[in-house]
């Protein structure tokens, strides 16, 4: 019995958000990353918290780290199961998709919450200081609301205030929904542009978005980049980062580079960014 939190995260968003929630309930954090390994997954916890960060929407936005750990649980049908969706632009799908595949393995989310946090994505106009020390302060004062729900086991929804656009974010997130479905056809032939092959599903071609990196003259071979890697999709080879093509797109090893030493030609323009509360050490999967 008791309480087991696991996160995702790229560059520290989700991490702060379910190391909160961990401290306030009282619960164990165990690192998605870790359990990858495992054919299935069983947990005495009568409540199981789920955090992670939203990446394209038009497909669900649940990473695939995520779905291929939420398909691995096994007897969830007696378990309180909450879910914190973070974001930098929209939040759309992402806790009904990840509902699905609870649901296919005997239990449902009971309580879903979305969390607006910095977008790794984003160009210094939004990405700014100030913006991001609003979105923390927002977090801080939801998070009570968060607890009360999960200490309770209350059911329900809800959206935790937008920094960006306010109080219509729920308007939006309302017009939004039945049509960014329609973006798929787009999304699909964009992760094409980087794969060999011309066919293949959503979960496949993400994993060749790793192919849209690269290194600048500043890259010192430290290795950085394939120890924080979630995933361990990086090697080092001759002191210089390949990677394996079994990515997540999660950002970490261009967000948390010392050097500033790996580019993107899908991240031009990017400010980079790591939630300042959060250590490389802590990014870092422990043996």
């Amino acid at each position: 019995m008791g309480t087991e939190i696991y996160y995702f995260s790229g560059t520290g968003n989700s991490l702060v958000v379910a190391r909160d929630m961990a401290r306030k309930i009282g619960g164990e954090l165990i690192p998605i990353a870790s359990m990858v390994d495992k054919e299935v997954i069983k947990t005495d916890a009568d409540i199981i918290g789920i955090v992670f960060p939203t990446y394209y929407e038009p497909y669900g936005g649940v990473p695939l780290i995520v779905r291929k750990f939420a398909r691995k649980l096994e007897d969830m049908d007696s378990k309180y199961i909450f879910a914190i969706c973070t974001y930098g632009s929209a939040s759309v799908k992402a806790l009904n998709c990840l509902d699905n595949i609870i649901k296919s393995r005997g239990g449902k989310i009971s309580a879903g919450f979305t969390v607006n946090m910095p977008n790794n994505m984003a160009g210094a106009k939004i990405n700014n200081v100030q913006k991001q020390q609003q979105m923390f302060r927002v977090w801080e004062e939801n998070m009570e609301s968060i607890y009360e729900h999960v200490n309770v086991r209350k059911e329900g929804r809800f959206d935790i205030p937008n920094v960006l656009v306010g109080r219509t974010y729920v308007l939006l997130k309302i017009i939004v929904n039945p049509i960014i479905s329609l973006f798929k056809p787009m999304t699909l032939r964009h992760l094409k542009r980087y794969s060999d092959s011309r066919d293949g599903s959503y979960e496949e071609l993400l994993q060749f978005m790793d192919r849209s990196f690269y290194t600048n003259d500043k890259c010192a071979g430290c290795g950085n980049c394939a120890k924080i890697c979630p995933v361990k999709n990086i090697e080092m080879v001759e002191e210089q980062p390949k990677w394996q093509h079994r990515c997540e797109f999660c950002l970490a090893c261009f967000h948390w580079c010392p050097k500033e030493a790996i580019c993107s030609s899908e991240l031009e323009g990017t400010v980079r960014y790591h939630h300042p509360d959060v250590k490389v050490s802590d990014m870092i999967l422990k043996d």
